[in-house]
């Protein structure tokens, strides 16, 4: 049973700070927000990724309890953003944002 439902967008980013730099990770405003929530209520995401999504992310979110059934897998590649911190990691730099699949999305709640 979902108590919340959160849309927003999914992400993968490449993220560079002055401690190290990760690519493809997991990211997004749904992502934040439905992880934070699962410790309080049951969270579900109105979303989409591209095919090119990875299915460890999947789990990860399963895993929190976090109901994926307003989730739309489209063909084409996920939300990407790549950016990076400098010693003040309040502030992100944007280096590039290709929305993708995101551009065309219509959120619509799972029945």
């Amino acid at each position: 049973m979902v108590n919340l439902v959160v849309t927003g967008s999914i992400g993968l980013d490449d993220i560079r700070t002055p401690f190290g730099s990760v690519k493809n990770t997991l990211g997004g405003a749904a992502v934040y927000s439905s992880v934070a929530a699962s410790f309080f209520t049951n969270p579900g995401i109105v979303s989409v990724v591209g095919e090119d999504f990875p299915k460890q992310h999947m789990e990860l979110l399963k895993k929190k309890n976090i109901s994926l059934e307003g989730l739309k897998i489209m063909p084409g590649k996920t939300f990407r953003w790549n950016g990076y911190y400098e010693y003040d990691m309040n502030q992100a730099h944007t280096v590039n944002t290709e929305l993708n699949v995101f551009e065309k999305f219509i959120p619509k709640m799972p029945i």
